[in-house]
Formats: C-alpha cells, sequence, structure tokens
C-alpha cells in the first residue's frame, strides 16, 4: 500500500481533516496506518515522541506527499520544511490550493505553476485517483468515488464560504491536548514568534528611518545657524523633526499593545508545548534553542531602543512643536522598552523549562 504525508498548517485542519476522511479513508479506502497527519491522534506524532524524527522517516517512507498550501501553510516554519524535505527528498509532491480566492501567480516561489491545482478542482482529483490506484494495483468503486468527491467539493466550498481561515484558527486554540500532535503545537509557536518578530520589525525599520532623519535635520541646522540667522527657516526644520517624532511615535504605539499580545499568546504556545513534550529531551532542547533565538533578538532590540531614547534626550528643545513631539517619542520608547524587560524576563524563565 502506498504511504501519504499530509503536509498541512493546523490552522486548516478542518479541511485537511475533510481530505482525509471523506475522500483517502472513505473514497479510496486507505487505512489510517498509511497516513501520515500531524493534526489527527491516530496519524500523528505520540505524546514523547521525535518530531525531526518523524518528518525525517515519513516524508522518506511517503509515495506521495501532499502540500495544502494556504496564507497558513506560507507562514509556517514548519510547514515550510516539510516541503523543503519532500522536494530534497525528491518525492512524488502534490501542491494543492485549498482556498479558491488564491490564485496561482501567489505561490509561484513553490514551484513550476502548473504543478499546483485547486483542492476543489474535480479532474484534478480524478487524475490523483488514477495515479494512486496505478500504483497500488487496487480497485476501488467509481460510484463510491464519484459519491465521496462530489461530496468533498460541495463541503469545501461551503468551508471556503464561511471564511474557514478564522474558523480552523480558534478551532486549534480551543482544541484539547488529546487533538493536537507535538508538531501542531510547535507551528502555532512558530507562527506567533513569526508575527511578533513581524511587529518587533516594524518598529526596527521605523527606528532606522528616524536615525537619518535626525541626522539630516541637525545638518540643516547647522547650516542655518553658520549662516545669516533666518528664524522661519529654523522652525520650519523644527516643524519636519516635530512630524519625524510623531510618525516614529505612531508606529510604537500601534505595535507595542499589539506585540504584547502576541507574546502572550506565544507564550500559551509555549506551555502547550512543554506539556506535551514533556518526557521527551530531544523535543526539549529543539524548543530551547527557539527560545533561545527570541531572547537573543529581544535583547538586541532592548539595547537599540535603550541607546535611541538616550540620544533623543540629548537633541536640544527648540520649539513648541518639537519639544512636545519629542516628550511623545520618549514616552513611546519608554512603553517599548517597558515591555522589552517584560519579554526578555518571561523568555529567560522559558530557557529553565
Amino acid at each position: 500500500m502506498a504511504k501519504l504525508f499530509l503536509s498541512h498548517s493546523s490552522k486548516d485542519k478542518i479541511i485537511v481533516d475533510l481530505f482525509k476522511t471523506v475522500l483517502l479513508n472513505v473514497g479510496l479506502g486507505i487505512a489510517d496506518e498509511d497516513i501520515a497527519y500531524t493534526s489527527a491522534v491516530e496519524t500523528g506524532v505520540q505524546i514523547g515522541g521525535s518530531i525531526p524524527q518523524f518528518i525525517k522517516s515519513n516524508i522518506g517512507d511517503s509515495d506521495f506527499v501532499f502540500l495544502f498550501i494556504s496564507e497558513n501553510y506560507r507562514r509556517s516554519e514548519v510547514c515550510l520544511n516539510e516541503m523543503g524535505a519532500a522536494w530534497a527528498l525528491d518525492k512524488n509532491v502534490k501542491p494543492l490550493l485549498i482556498h479558491d480566492n488564491m490564485s496561482f501567480d501567489s505561490v509561484g516561489w513553490l514551484y513550476h505553476m502548473n504543478l499546483c491545482a485547486r483542492l476543489s478542482d474535480s479532474d484534478m482529483l480524478d487524475e490523483l485517483r488514477d495515479e494512486f490506484l496505478e500504483m497500488c494495483a487496487v480497485q476501488t468503486k467509481t460510484v463510491v468515488w464519484n459519491r465521496q468527491k462530489a461530496e468533498f467539493i460541495a463541503r469545501l466550498k461551503q468551508l471556503n464560504s464561511e471564511k474557514i481561515d478564522e474558523r480552523s484558527e480558534v478551532s486549534v486554540q480551543t482544541n484539547t491536548q488529546c487533538e493536537l500532535g507535538l508538531l501542531d503545537y510547535r507551528e502555532l509557536f512558530d507562527e506567533q514568534n513569526a508575527e511578533f518578530i513581524n511587529l518587533m520589525g516594524r518598529i526596527t525599520n521605523s527606528l532606522n528611518t528616524l536615525v537619518p532623519q535626525l541626522r539630516t535635520r541637525t545638518r540643516q541646522l547647522t547650516s542655518v545657524s553658520n549662516g545669516t540667522l533666518n528664524t522661519r527657516q529654523a522652525k520650519g526644520i523644527m516643524k519636519a523633526l516635530a512630524e519625524d517624532y510623531d510618525r516614529f511615535s505612531t508606529v510604537l504605539e500601534e505595535c507595542i499593545p499589539i506585540a504584547n499580545d502576541k507574546y502572550n499568546t506565544l507564550i500559551d504556545s509555549v506551555k502547550l508545548i512543554q506539556e506535551s513534550a514533556s518526557l521527551n529531551e530531544e523535543v526539549k532542547n529543539s524548543n530551547r534553542q527557539a527560545y533561545h533565538s527570541l531572547f537573543e533578538q529581544l535583547i538586541e532590540a532592548r539595547k537599540a531602543q535603550a541607546g535611541m531614547r538616550d540620544s533623543l534626550i540629548g537633541i536640544p528643545d527648540m520649539e513648541k512643536a518639537q519639544i512636545k513631539s519629542k516628550r511623545r517619542a520618549v514616552t513611546a520608547m519608554d512603553s517599548l522598552i517597558q515591555a522589552l524587560d517584560s519579554w526578555i524576563a518571561r523568555t529567560s524563565d522559558l530557557l529553565k523549562l
């Protein structure tokens, strides 16, 4: 019997569950022992199991690797690692777009676009069935397959129309431990960590934009002071500097509360990982590496923000709007540094687990 590996984001669990049960189990008669699917207890990593070994052995032994492509998939480090392993091992890879509103252009980075297909494409599903039957030399009743295929496509379209991304995300976050495997928990951590780091990247980019702007304003003021005193020019420069401060402050004020929420959710994922992986030291070590990477990034961010705050305070106060906007920027940076101190402390505690 052929072995199948279902590479997917746990946020798309509802759709992949449907594919496994309606098409694979019933439509083709494939038993669970021939399917590697991490979002089901019977086909995923067991408590205490090795995640790297599970990926290596199951992708290595598989005859088909299905990639259930979505925006969730593209944001998942675990999924991209699985995809890379499948390509590297030259497996029979089947990239499938699970949402009808996702364009082929958006996944051109994956592989040749003509290898991708929509999961709702009836002809494509028939081709997969024919290929499977030819490889396995088994027969399934066409009438059963057609009935299951029609049911699958109808339910898939219904799920797509109900914004499956939002529903499945809630489902994953509220499922109990017995319904998810270690890869699912680690995927949640990786995704939330990526979103958190993206927010910090936005702050860093804003800081990197502000620094040269401050240098430019300083040169402009020096040029004015070295020439004929021109109060109007000086005030214009101060107004531009105030606008620079305000743009920077707006980014911080928008990002800090969101980043804090993301970090708290990330911590919740860590707790689930540690509970499910408590019997396996290899899994723990892999997780510690991820936490240590996060810790180092937070330390670097804290140093950069503290240095920039000191630089802002050292800039002379010259005009009312500039003084007000500078005070706002310093206050925003104080809030960020306070949040970073909290995140660093909590991440440090993770390294002790």
